[in-house]
């Protein structure tokens, strides 16, 4: 996958609702992993603000936040929307793995190429 700025606003939307369907459905104490996924965001944010052009210099912190979103126990892999709602519908559970895997598309190892804005 190419990375380049329209990738990364892709990424900040699509984290954007990631993070709104954690919020809608824990309307409390968050879930651990959601300070990274809000860390992203911000940060793809700032990046924009700030002007930054260097997309291979930012990436390896989406990269380092993306993994400890991950981390063993606390991580999203071991969220269980079913277990902490057992009313929800089945849906809501396929719906959540699509936002993460939408996320994590950015993320695979090996595939990731960046474009220089403005290059021939």
């Amino acid at each position: 996958m190419k990375i380049g700025k329209e990738e990364l606003r892709n990424l900040r939307d699509e984290l954007e609702e990631l993070l709104n369907f954690i919020r809608e459905m824990e309307r409390g104490e968050l879930p651990y992993f959601y300070r990274y996924f809000h860390t992203m965001k911000s940060n793809i944010e700032m990046f924009f603000c700030i002007g930054c052009d260097d997309i291979a210099d930012f990436f390896p912190v989406l990269e380092r936040d993306w993994k400890a979103s991950h981390m063993l126990f606390i991580g999203v892999q071991d969220y269980d929307l079913r277990k902490e709602h057992p009313e929800a519908d089945p849906m809501l559970c396929l719906y959540f793995a699509r936002l993460v895997a939408e996320v994590g598309k950015y993320f695979e190892r090996g595939k990731v190429e960046f474009v220089r804005e403005g290059a021939v």
